[in-house]
């Protein structure tokens, strides 16, 4: 193997891995693109929903490690915080220089001293927000520079289908809802939208809510959606394909994710791709994606009943809805482009790891 090989090291890889996987996935288009022939990807599990046996993570740690001692790698970027523990075991005089890409909630609290070690002795450390690099430093004092790059959309994966199944308008309102339901991640308001629903219903009798995503809380969410809205009116399709994905963008009135968690948010810039306005919070990175007021509303989650009323006021004025949803799309062209994305990551990785190691 050459000494100039790139590294990226991600936990898993795709969209069975959720976010995480999709962002494992966005870096390795920008390896491939920049350093063709010179870039490796190792995972550390294959799917999102298998965890790694510990054979596989010790041999996932040894693998890297033995290339840097043999002096193979030029240089490996972690997918995520998780990862670079391993560089621990690897002596300094032979340690490739090394990034971390952080995600959000994982940054968000005092490191342990394993990720605190990891991410002080990193040439570069990439959060996907604002609010991520402000966060770590806030938690950890003196654990160096952070550099931010927002996320992006894969080029050519995302975008309306071109002959929607359900033409948007066609049926009943509906609001839509994609992400893991999982016990440990409770921020991500499905609890809030549940809650909020006998409101909406009260005042949009047909409204739907589609609650997209699997997860071992799902069916403690389902038996509660079930108690608030008795009638119906609560959908749980599970995790869907991309082509179900998409027909379920096309037909959705509003993309609501009310997280106090969210690193970043990579589903918002899916539901501004297909034109949709976005519910989020005052509470994460939402308000680096979402314009409130333009391409969509952010609400006090601390306030029971703002939630209820941004969805209601968004589900009377399709109008309003319509509007804000052109402008989201026309914000994400602006902002947050997959060139843009790769232009400034190899930037930060050049500048942070030169040419030949």
């Amino acid at each position: 193997m050459k000494a100039d090989r790139r590294v990226l090291a991600v936990p898993v890889f795709g969209e069975a891995g959720g976010g995480t996987g999709e962002v494992g996935r966005l870096l390795w288009r920008v390896f491939q693109q920049a350093w063709p022939d010179r870039s490796s990807l190792i995972t550390l599990q294959e799917q999102g929903t298998v965890p790694p046996s510990v054979g596989r993570k010790i041999r996932f740690g040894a693998l890297l490690a033995l290339d840097q001692v043999r002096s193979r790698v030029h240089s490996i970027v972690f997918g995520h915080l998780g990862l670079a523990g391993v560089e621990c075991f690897v002596p300094g005089r032979m340690r490739a220089p090394y990034g971390v890409f952080l995600h959000g909630i994982e940054a968000w609290k005092p490191l342990n001293a394993v990720a605190r070690y990891a991410l002080e002795h990193a040439s570069l450390r990439v959060a996907n927000s604002h609010i991520t690099a402000r966060r770590l430093a806030t938690a950890n004092p003196g654990i160096g520079a952070v550099d931010v790059c927002p996320l992006a959309l894969p080029p050519g994966e995302h975008g309306e289908v071109a002959a929607p199944i359900y033409p948007r308008g066609s049926g009943r309102p509906m609001v839509l809802v994609v992400g893991r339901m999982a016990a440990g991640e409770g921020y991500k308001g499905h609890d809030e939208l549940i809650d909020a629903w006998p409101h909406v219903t009260a005042a949009v009798p047909d409204a739907e809510l589609v609650i997209v995503g699997e997860g071992d809380d799902a069916g403690r969410l389902r038996a509660k959606a079930e108690s608030r809205a008795p009638g119906g009116g609560i959908a749980f399709p599970g995790f869907v394909d991309r082509l179900a994905l998409e027909a379920l963008y096309s037909r959705a009135a509003i993309f609501a994710l009310p997280s106090r968690g969210e690193g970043f948010g990579l589903v918002y810039l899916e539901a501004m791709a297909h034109r949709l306005p976005c519910i989020g919070s005052v509470h994460d990175a939402a308000g680096e994606v979402i314009e409130h007021g333009e391409t969509g509303l952010l609400v006090d989650l601390d306030d029971k009943d703002a939630l209820g009323r941004a969805i209601v006021a968004l589900l009377r004025d399709p109008a309003l809805g319509t509007a804000m949803g052109e402008a989201g799309y026309s914000r994400l062209q602006r902002h947050f482009t997959f060139d843009r994305f790769a232009r400034d990551m190899v930037s930060l990785l050049d500048r942070s790891f030169g040419g030949r190691r």
